[in-house]
Formats: C-alpha cells, sequence, structure tokens
C-alpha cells in the first residue's frame, strides 16, 4: 500500500470514529428530549438504539485507526532511527516493573500502552505510556486522582553502579514512597538555582555529587524547560524517567477531529523520538570515560 492509498484508509476510518461519536450525542439528545415530551417512548428507545450502536462500534473503529495510524507514521520513523526495534503499541510495562522504578504513587488504576525495545548507541531502552491513579468511591460520589500520565523509560547504565539517586523537578507532585524513599534523604547541591528547581534525594550522598556535575545539572534544566514535571532514578545499573505530561500523548495523532496532515505528524513523531535521543544523550554523558560507549 503506497502513502496516498494508507492516508486515504487513514480519512476513512477516522471518519468512522467520528461518525460513532456523533451518533452516541445524537442518541443521548433523543433520549433526553424523548423524556421530556409526550413521545417519551418513541424518542427515548430510538435515542437508546443510537447510542448503543454508537458505541458498540466505537472500540473497533478506534481499533483499526490507532493501528493505521502507528503502522504509517511510528513504526517506520522508530527503525529508522534505532537498532534491534521491537514496538508493540498495545503492550506496555507490567505494573510491577513500573513499581520497582520507584518514580511515583502507585494508586489502584494502572494501565500502559506503546511499547518500546531498542538501542542507540551501544545504549538498549525500554519504553512505555504509563498511566496511574488512585479512585475512590463513597457510594455517592466518586473522584480519580492522577498520579502520573505520561512517558517512564528505562535505560541501561553499564559498568556503572550507583545506589540510589533519584532527581525530581519542584512540580512533580506524586512522588515514590517504598524501600528507596525510606532509606533517601534530601541533599542540597552546590548549585542554589538547580536547589531551587529540583529535588535530589539519595541513600549515598556521594553518588550524588559524583553523578551531578554541572554539565549534568545543565541538561536537566533542558529537559525540564520542556518536560516541565520530570523524575529521573539511577540506581545499580539502569536509569529511568519518567515525563508526566497528561496533555501531551507520544506517538498518538495530534487531532482526531479533521483530516491529518502527512508533514506535521511526522514532525510530531521526530519530536517524540528526539525526546528519547535526549534523554539518552544525558546517559551517554553520565558514562564519559567508560570505554563501552563510542561518542559521536
Amino acid at each position: 500500500m503506497g502513502l496516498y492509498e494508507a492516508m486515504t484508509e487513514l480519512e476513512k476510518r477516522r471518519k468512522k470514529v467520528s461518525y460513532c461519536t456523533v451518533e452516541m450525542f445524537c442518541g443521548m439528545a433523543f433520549f433526553i428530549i424523548g423524556c421530556m415530551t409526550k413521545y417519551i417512548y418513541l424518542l427515548a428507545i430510538f435515542g437508546i438504539i443510537i447510542f448503543i450502536y454508537g458505541i458498540k462500534n466505537l472500540k473497533p473503529y478506534t481499533e483499526e485507526y490507532k493501528a493505521l495510524y502507528k503502522q504509517i507514521f511510528v513504526e517506520e520513523p522508530l527503525r529508522k532511527n534505532f537498532e534491534n526495534v521491537f514496538y508493540s503499541w498495545r503492550g506496555g510495562f507490567d505494573e510491577n516493573l513500573v513499581r520497582s522504578f520507584c518514580l511515583c504513587n502507585m494508586g489502584n488504576r494502572f494501565s500502559s500502552e506503546d511499547y518500546i525495545r531498542a538501542s542507540y548507541y551501544g545504549v538498549n531502552f525500554e519504553i512505555s505510556d504509563v498511566y496511574v491513579a488512585q479512585h475512590t468511591s463513597t457510594g455517592r460520589s466518586s473522584h480519580t486522582t492522577i498520579y502520573f500520565k505520561g512517558r517512564m523509560m528505562m535505560f541501561d547504565f553499564p559498568e556503572k553502579l550507583v545506589n540510589s539517586v533519584r532527581i525530581y523537578s519542584k512540580n512533580f507532585r506524586y512522588r515514590a514512597g517504598g524501600f528507596f524513599a525510606n532509606r533517601s534523604n534530601k541533599v542540597e547541591m552546590e548549585s542554589v538555582s538547580f536547589n531551587n528547581d529540583f529535588d535530589v534525594m539519595t541513600s549515598n550522598d556521594h553518588d550524588a555529587f559524583y553523578l551531578l556535575t554541572p554539565p549534568f545539572m545543565e541538561k536537566m534544566y533542558q529537559l525540564e524547560k520542556k518536560h516541565k514535571s520530570i523524575a529521573l532514578h539511577i540506581v545499580g545499573n539502569k536509569v529511568v524517567i519518567g515525563f508526566n505530561e497528561p496533555t501531551n500523548n507520544a506517538f498518538d495523532a495530534s487531532n482526531m477531529s479533521k483530516e491529518l496532515s502527512y508533514p506535521e505528524e511526522m514532525d510530531k513523531i521526530e519530536s517524540d523520538i528526539n525526546d528519547i535521543k535526549d534523554v539518552i544523550n544525558i546517559i551517554r554523558d553520565l558514562n564519559k570515560g567508560n570505554d563501552y560507549y563510542t561518542y559521536v
């Protein structure tokens, strides 16, 4: 299938999703109007039928649309930029694995998708979208607090062994508790401005001062400027990082309400890919002087 044909098929699927959404709203409207008039049995029943038809078809049409979008815009760019790529947009991180990252609080709602495993200049990594929330209900009312919604990334940190160093931007609210948190203490860095923007938690002060060099702190500023709410944990021979961005869905269509522009979508995907490369470059900087890497 050529690009033109693929984009045409994608637009057909987008319209099907839109039609289902319209059917659901119309069905709800007919039901409400029917309940307010003498034609309650006609309009209300008709509205229920339309609503059920729309909601029944919405999920499969959405799945078809997402699958084709990932095929056109995501899979090929990933393979062009990285090596040993495995991509599963339905797959994600396991909940226990995310808990072991010790980035955010773990609530009673969890989901993960858009799983990527690949390597870049010798750095092996895994990435997935993650949603963590706490849902409470009193019977009469319910409330959901989102602890994390964004991307989490895990990278190899070879030939380095770090006890535990966690770095949070000040506005990363729902921070992890548990083992590492209980064994960590807050450490102040020599940079006053860095201390104003980030909190550094560690079980070994020496590791924190060893890792957080001025160049590394500058890279953290660059990440914070772009992603605002971030958390990073270096422990053992792994680096994990989370971008808490509830309104930004990486590797997803920018807007399903209108026909997509191929150049604009590709720019967005390339930006998502560059985010991964930026983090990897930070990790490679941490490993300077290590012959494991070849620098370019």
